[in-house]
């Protein structure tokens, strides 16, 4: 009984398991900057300026695989980050008139105090209240994040791939 318990948790495991995959890693010297796996989605510029875009199936003996197609790791030029992801600006209605009372309520709480007058105390109130809005709006248009990396003088491509060789015949 015992022996056939471990023989189903023997074959029980070893259908769960799997092999490593193959890297490709983006390095800045000998640091990884972004690291790609067998499966993941990337866009390559190679030295005649064709862009593959792809999903990796496979990372062998310095070629990379997209969707079935080699591309040899010395034919890559730039690797271009994706930013299809990127969220769009919004507030929503009800934040939007919370802020415009806040507006407001400033305005009207420096005028009536005779801390301000109604222009200043406007202006005042309307950098508090919608300066935050405009600060994030600008920062979705500007971005100071890496678009791609240009293989060459600062960046490489290393492939760690781990697959055995075939046992050839003699």
């Amino acid at each position: 009984m015992d022996r056939l318990l471990l023989v189903f948790v023997f074959l029980f495991t070893s259908i769960l398991s799997h092999s490593q995959t193959g890297f490709l890693f983006v390095k800045k010297g000998h640091k990884k900057k972004r690291t790609y796996t067998e499966g993941e989605h990337i866009y390559l510029r190679l030295q005649n300026d064709n862009v593959y875009y792809g999903l990796i199936t496979r990372l062998m003996n310095d070629t990379i695989f997209l969707s079935g197609r080699p591309v040899p790791r010395i034919a890559v030029k730039e690797v271009i980050i994706d930013r299809k992801n990127r969220k769009k600006f919004q507030v929503s209605t009800k934040d939007f008139l919370l802020i415009t009372a806040g507006v407001v309520l400033v305005t009207g709480g420096l005028t009536l105090s005779n801390q301000a007058e109604f222009e200043e105390a406007l202006l005042a109130g309307t950098v508090i209240g919608y300066g935050p809005l405009a600060l994030g709006y600008l920062k979705n248009i500007i971005s100071f994040k890496r678009k791609k990396y240009k293989i060459g003088k600062k960046f490489r491509l290393q492939i760690i791939d781990f697959y055995l060789p075939r046992k050839r015949a003699f």
